[in-house]
C-alpha cells in the first residue's frame, strides 16, 4: 500500500526568486567548507593507508603519525562534512524546497564561520597531540565552546520550526528533528561527564561507545534517513511506500539508536544487562532498517525508465540505501556471541563503519547536493561526465575498501582465536589487506577531487550568470509534504 498520508498536506506555491536567494548564502556557507573538509579527510585517510604500506613514510613528521592522522580523518569527515550536510537537509525541508523564504541567513553564515574555526582548531590540536584518545570524543576541549555556540546558532530556531510543525510534519522532518536534537544533547552530556572526576575507568569506555554509536545512528544516521525521505518524491513522484512500517521504523530508531553502542562492550568488565541491551538494540535497528528498505524499494520498483539525461542524485541515493541495509545487517550479525568471539576488535568492524559512513552517509549527502544545488544556484551541473566519474570512483572505492577490510578481518579473527599462532604472524597475515586498501583510498580521494572541481565549475558559472543578469527559471521540486502545482 502506497504511503499517502505523508503527502496530503496544504499545497505550497511555487518558490519565488526572493525565497531562493534567501537560501543561497546559508547553503553555500555550509556546502563550500564541507567540501574542503571532505578533501582534508580524504587526504588524511590516504596518508594513513600509505603509512601502513611503508611505516617510514613521513616518519620524521611527529604530527603525521598514524595515531594522529587516523582519528583526524574521521573527525574531519564527521564534523566537517557530515553535520553540515545534515543541516543543509534541514534547511531544504523547512523552506519546502526553496518555496518559503528563510529569515536570518546571516546567522547561518556566522554559525558556519564559528563552526569551521572551532573545527580547524580542534583538528590542528589532534595533529599536535592534544587529543583525548577517545575516537569521536577526541576533539580538544578548547575547540568545544566554538563548536557548541555555532551549532546552537544554526540549529536552535530550526528545532523550533520543526516542533511547531510536528502534527503536520512528514517522516523526513521527524528524522531530521531527531538528528538536530540528539547532537547537542548528547554532545553536551558527554562533555560534562568527561570533566567529572567521578567518571573514570570503565565508565569512560561505556561513555565513549554510547556517544560514538549514538552520533552514528541517532545523529548522522537520522540526518541521512531524513534526506533520503526528502529526496525520494523528487525522483519517483511519490514518497516511500508502507506508511505504517515507516512510522514504526522511526520510533524504533528513536528508542534504540541511542543504546546500540553498548554492544561494543561485549567481553569487557561491564554488567551483562548492558551488553544484552546493546545486542538487542542492534537487531531492532536492523529490523527498522529492513522496514525502511522495503518502503524504499517498493516505491523504486515503479520508477519511470531513465531518460537520456543521466541523473547522478538517483544513482547516489540507491547506492546509499544499499550500503545502509548491508551495514545495518552486518552491525547486527557482528555482535552475536558466536561471531563476536572471532571478529571483535578486528578490522571487520572497520568495514561495517566504512559502509555506514562513506557508503550510506556520504553517498546520500552527495545525492542531496546534486539535487538541491541546481535549484539554489539556478543552474544545472555543468558536466554529466564529471558526475559519472564521481559516482564510479566513489562506488568502486567504497566497495573495494569495505571488501578488503571484511576479508582481512575474517582472517585476523580466526588467527587471533588460535592460541598457537604468535601475534606477529597475525599482524603479518593482515598486512596485505591493509596495504591493498591504499588503492581504494586513492580512488575515494580522486572522487572527492572530481566533485570539488565540479562544484567549483558550477559556482563559477552560476556567479557569471548572476553578474550578466540572466534570469534562470526555477524548476519545480517534488517534496515530501508538498505538492508541485
Amino acid at each position: 500500500m502506497a504511503e499517502t498520508s505523508e503527502c496530503e498536506e496544504t499545497p505550497v506555491r511555487a518558490g519565488t526568486r526572493d525565497a531562493v536567494s534567501s537560501l543561497r548564502v546559508p547553503v553555500l556557507g555550509l556546502v563550500v567548507p564541507a567540501a574542503v573538509w571532505l578533501w582534508v579527510a580524504s587526504i588524511l585517510a590516504l596518508l594513513g593507508s600509505l603509512k601502513l604500506v611503508d611505516p617510514r613514510f613521513l616518519g620524521t613528521w611527529g604530527w603525521l603519525t598514524f595515531g594522529r592522522i587516523s582519528p583526524a580523518a574521521f573527525l574531519s569527515f564527521v564534523y566537517g562534512f557530515g553535520i553540515p550536510m545534515g543541516l543543509c537537509a534541514v534547511l531544504w525541508a523547512v523552506t519546502k524546497g526553496g518555496r518559503l523564504p528563510l529569515p536570518g541567513g546571516r546567522w547561518f553564515l556566522a554559525s558556519s564561520f564559528l563552526w569551521n574555526l572551532g573545527l580547524w582548531s580542534g583538528i590542528t590540536g589532534v595533529l599536535a597531540g592534544e587529543s583525548r584518545s577517545l575516537s569521536w570524543l577526541g576533539l580538544p576541549t578548547f575547540s568545544l565552546p566554538s563548536l557548541g555556540m555555532a551549532y546552537l546558532l544554526s540549529a536552535g530556531w530550526l528545532v523550533a520550526v520543526l516542533v511547531r510543525r510536528w502534527e503536520e510534519s512528514s517522516l523526513a522532518s521527524r528524522f531530521l528533528l531527531l538528528g538536530l536534537v540528539w547532537i547537542p544533547w548528547a554532545g553536551g552530556a558527554a562533555a560534562l561527564w568527561l570533566h567529572d572526576p567521578s567518571v573514570r575507568g570503565v565508565a569512560i569506555g561505556s561513555l565513549e561507545w554510547w556517544f560514538n554509536d549514538g552520533l552514528l545512528y541517532a545523529g548522522l544516521g537520522a540526518f541521512a534517513l531524513g534526506a533520503m525521505h526528502l529526496l525520494l518524491p523528487g525522483f519517483l513522484g511519490r514518497p516511500a511506500s508502507f506508511a505504517g512500517l515507516g512510522r514504526w521504523a522511526f520510533w524504533a530508531w528513536v528508542l534504540f539508536a541511542n543504546l546500540a553502542g553498548m554492544a561494543h562492550l561485549v567481553g569487557g568488565p561491564f554488567p551483562l544487562w548492558m551488553v544484552s541491551t546493546g545486542v538487542s538494540s542492534r537487531f531492532l535497528l536492523w529490523a527498522a532498517a529492513v522496514a525502511i528498505g522495503l518502503g524504499f524499494w517498493a516505491a523504486a520498483r515503479g520508477a519511470p525508465a531513465e531518460g537520456k539525461q543521466w541523473d547522478p542524485g538517483w544513482h547516489f541515493l540507491r547506492f546509499g540505501m544499499g550500503s545502509f541495509l548491508v551495514a545495518a545487517g552486518l552491525g547486527a550479525v557482528l555482535v552475536l556471541p558466536a561471531w563476536s568471539r572471532y571478529v571483535h576488535y578486528t578490522v571487520l568492524e572497520e568495514a561495517q563503519l566504512t559502509l555506514f559512513l562513506y557508503g550510506f552517509l556520504g553517498m546520500t549527502f552527495f545525492a542531496l547536493l546534486y539535487t538541491i544545488l541546481p535549484r539554489v544556484l539556478g543552474r544545472s551541473w555543468p558536466s554529466v561526465g564529471l558526475a559519472k566519474a564521481h559516482f564510479l570512483l566513489s562506488s568502486y572505492g567504497i566497495s573495494f575498501l569495505a571488501g578488503l577490510l571484511a576479508v582481512g578481518g575474517l582472517f585476523q579473527g580466526v588467527a587471533l582465536d588460535n592460541a598457537e599462532v604468535p601475534i606477529h604472524e597475525v599482524i603479518l597475515s593482515l598486512l596485505p589487506f591493509l596495504r591493498s586498501a591504499a588503492a581504494p583510498a586513492m580512488a575515494l580521494l580522486a572522487a572527492h577531487a572530481v566533485f570539488g572541481l565540479h562544484l567549483l565549475w558550477l559556482l563559477v558559472e552560476s556567479g557569471a550568470n548572476r553578474r550578466e543578469g540572466e534570469k534562470a527559471a526555477l524548476p519545480g521540486v517534488a517534496m515530501e509534504g508538498a505538492r508541485t502545482p
